[in-house]
């Protein structure tokens, strides 16, 4: 399996959402022109909004945050009814979360929602897509394995454990990378 731009794929779930659902945002100062994500702008860290098919989380990038993004991901897939295949997506939002604390992290300051990580999760039939928005424009790459490094195997580990993967530039503000993920049956 190869990752890929977001775009690539035809149906791709990301790319209809961004056309029918999510409009670009701009604000008086331009901060968030071209904000393109799950909500009409990036949530402030700790806030939440969970529907029947779609849910989002503002994290900081701070190490805890790999934690609650595993806590928010359980509860929502909980709340929705889907599948038993928690442990799985666990892991990988744990591992896409992490990859933005340790390369997405900003380099100026900013306010906690213009540069905070965006956890989402989508759910279509027995379908999640696990995505990750962070304000970096720097390409996910897989590293060859070395076993005398820590760390390193987080986008290997993505590509085993999810049915497909990818990333895509955001037309205003860093990138999202996403993993979907098929749920075994209803809880």
């Amino acid at each position: 399996m190869t990752a890929h731009s977001a775009y690539s794929r035809a149906g791709d779930l990301f790319a209809q959402m961004r056309g029918e659902q999510v409009s670009h945002d701009v604000e008086d100062d331009g901060m968030l022109c071209g904000w393109r994500g799950l909500s009409r702008a990036p949530l402030p860290v700790g806030e939440y909004v969970i529907d029947s098919a779609m849910a989002i989380r503002g994290l900081d990038f701070q190490p805890a945050s790999v934690g609650a993004a595993r806590t928010f991901t359980e509860t929502v897939l909980r709340e929705w009814g889907v599948g038993e295949n928690w442990e799985n997506a666990r892991l990988l939002v744990s591992e896409l979360v992490t990859n933005a604390c340790t390369h997405a992290r900003p380099r100026r300051s900013g306010t906690l929602s213009e540069w905070s990580i965006q956890v989402g999760l989508v759910h279509r039939g027995s379908h999640v897509s696990l995505l990750v928005f962070d304000p970096s424009y720097r390409e996910p790459a897989l590293r060859a394995p070395d076993r005398f490094v820590e760390g390193g195997c987080g986008l290997r580990l993505i590509e085993f454990f999810s049915s497909d993967w990818g990333w895509d530039i955001l037309d205003g503000q860093g990138k999202v990378v996403w993993a979907d993920i098929t749920m075994s049956g209803r809880s």
